[in-house]
């Protein structure tokens, strides 16, 4: 009689146990899947997701949001000549990762392009972050001030 009692017991502490593995094993593969879906997608796709994620988690109201797609818009407009060029430079790549002898100058001139097109874009991308940073309210700006800190503490 007791070793009935003692299994429905056992028996009702797994299924909790189980349930909440299941809960977190379909939580690891929708977070990947989700990952590579963010990873895969369209710069477009990619800044709306992102445009989203802020306007959810700073609570913008309806003529920050616009700002913020307004920013979005520019940045996206901004960078396509960049992502034009992205075909040419993945073979420009792939051809020093496949060729014989690889020298420091062809690399040095690889990375020195790649740099002036930073340097080029860095005025403009700094520009944005300012407006956007100017259109928040103090208490979104601690928001973001938190989740910076949480960020940078997440390994620590």
């Amino acid at each position: 009689m007791f070793k009935f009692f003692k299994e429905r017991t056992m028996i009702r502490k797994l299924i909790p146990i189980a349930a909440i593995g299941c809960f977190i094993v379909s939580g690891i593969l929708i977070t990947g899947c989700a990952r590579k879906r963010f990873i895969c997608s369209t710069p477009e796709e990619r800044a709306e997701f992102i445009v989203d994620r802020i306007t959810h988690s700073l609570d913008l109201d309806k003529g920050q949001a616009e700002k913020l797609n307004k920013i979005k818009d520019e940045i996206l407009a901004r960078t396509k000549i960049y992502r034009d060029d992205r075909e040419a430079t993945r073979k420009e790549l792939l051809d020093m990762a496949k060729s014989e002898k690889l020298d420091r100058v062809t690399v040095d001139n690889f990375i020195s392009k790649r740099e002036a097109r930073m340097k080029e874009f860095k005025p403009f991308l700094i520009d944005k972050i300012v407006e956007f940073h100017n259109i928040l309210t103090p208490e979104q700006r601690n928001r973001i001030a938190e989740k910076i800190d949480k960020f940078y503490h997440y390994c620590d």
